[in-house]
């Protein structure tokens, strides 16, 4: 199990392109989970809830959360951490002339608690191309797959670079990001 990352060159300090670019990475997610795939998997580690009882509790949580978030308390669920509201606003000159007139967004923030503040403790990772690099992969793929199903049986097949004859053309056996 990995943190999957590809690598993207950005400014080192946002505001500031004086400082130059650089490499940072950026996680790749491998799959989205919604609520209905979380339940099934939460099922697959000996729950005795089944994936309706799972998604019922998590749709009620969801609902109750956001409850007492609007009336202003904070939540804290253990070992997951604490939910609470951050208001963003435009200044006021003084107390005497702020409104709530001035509060443009209110928004929910997570404290997380060591089990998911300490992630890099247990992370691993790989690296995976773009989405960039992974969708031209896929779309050259599927060319490669399309023009091999239009060769008759009995023709030799061309190599990535166009030649039929299986001993000429390059090795292509580097491996990028080893």
């Amino acid at each position: 199990m990995a943190i999957n990352y590809s690598l993207a060159l950005r400014m080192q300090q946002p505001g500031l392109p004086e400082m130059g670019n650089k490499t940072f990475p950026v996680a790749q997610y491998a799959e989205v989970m919604n609520l209905a795939a979380l339940a099934e998997h939460m099922t697959s580690h000996g729950s005795k809830y089944n994936k309706g009882d799972i998604m019922a509790v998590a749709i009620q949580l969801t609902s109750c959360i956001r409850e007492q978030l609007l009336l202003g308390n904070k939540v804290v669920l253990d070992d997951m951490g604490s939910f609470y509201v951050h208001l963003v606003s435009d200044a006021a000159d003084n107390a005497e002339s702020f409104s709530t007139a001035l509060i443009k967004n209110v928004k929910v923030k997570w404290a997380p608690s060591i089990q998911f503040s300490d992630l890099i403790n247990s992370a691993t990772f790989r690296f995976v191309g773009s989405r960039e690099s992974q969708a031209e992969a896929r779309k050259a793929e599927r060319e490669r797959l399309n023009a091999m199903a239009t060769i008759q049986p009995g023709t030799e097949a061309p190599d990535n670079d166009g030649n039929t004859d299986p001993d000429s053309g390059s090795d292509d056996s580097g491996n990028l990001g080893d």
